[in-house]
C-alpha cells in the first residue's frame, strides 16, 4: 500500500520487473526513464514490484507506427494478472487505428465497459501523457490534462477496483 505521507507527491518507481523480452526494457530510475522497443523481437513487458492502493499513474507513451494490429501498446493497473477475479483499469491503443484509444476496467473480474475515446491526433506521431487517476469513489482517465472519462462508485456498489495493484505497461 502507498504510504500515505507521500499523498500527492511524485513517487518515481525505482525498480521494475521485465517479464519477457528484457532485452528490449531500459529501466533508468536516475531519469525516470523506462524505454520499450517494438522491433523483429516483438515488443517488452513491464511491471512495478509494489503494489499500489490508490493514486495517480501518468506515463508519457509514444506508440510505433505503421500497422501494429494484433499488438496490444497499454498502460493498466492489475490486481492479480491472469487471475479470473482481478481488478484492472487501462489505456489501451489498439494497434490499426492511432487516433483512437480505448479505456476500460475490470472489478473482480468482469469488464465489458470498454470506451473508445478520439485522441484527435495520431499517437505514433510524438509522446502525450496518460494519467489513470484512481481513489475509492472514482476513476478517472486523463489525456494530456483533459479527462476523457471518469467512472464513479455507485451507491451499494462496491465497482471502483478495490485491490492493490501494480503498474503494468
Amino acid at each position: 500500500m502507498a504510504d500515505p505521507a507521500l499523498h500527492h507527491q511524485i513517487q518515481p518507481i525505482k525498480e521494475i520487473a521485465i517479464d519477457y523480452t528484457p532485452e528490449a526494457c531500459t529501466h533508468c530510475p536516475v531519469s525516470n526513464s523506462i524505454t520499450l522497443t517494438f522491433d523483429h523481437r516483438g515488443g517488452a513487458r513491464w511491471r512495478s514490484t509494489t503494489r499500489f492502493l490508490y493514486g495517480t499513474f501518468t506515463s508519457l507513451i509514444q506508440c510505433p507506427k505503421g500497422n501494429t494490429s494484433g499488438l496490444n501498446f497499454n498502460i493498466y493497473l492489475s490486481s492479480l494478472e491472469g487471475d479470473k477475479s482481478q481488478d484492472e483499469i487501462d489505456f489501451e491503443f489498439l494497434g490499426k487505428d492511432k487516433t483512437i484509444v480505448q479505456t476500460n476496467y475490470y472489478t473482480t473480474g468482469t469488464g465489458n465497459r470498454e470506451q473508445i475515446h478520439d485522441l484527435g491526433f495520431d499517437c505514433s506521431d510524438g509522446f502525450h501523457e496518460y494519467t489513470i487517476k484512481w481513489n475509492p469513489d472514482s476513476i478517472e482517465w486523463v489525456i494530456d490534462g483533459k479527462v476523457v472519462r471518469k467512472a464513479e462508485k455507485k451507491e451499494g456498489y462496491s465497482g471502483a477496483c478495490l485491490h492493490c495493484c501494480r503498474v503494468f505497461l
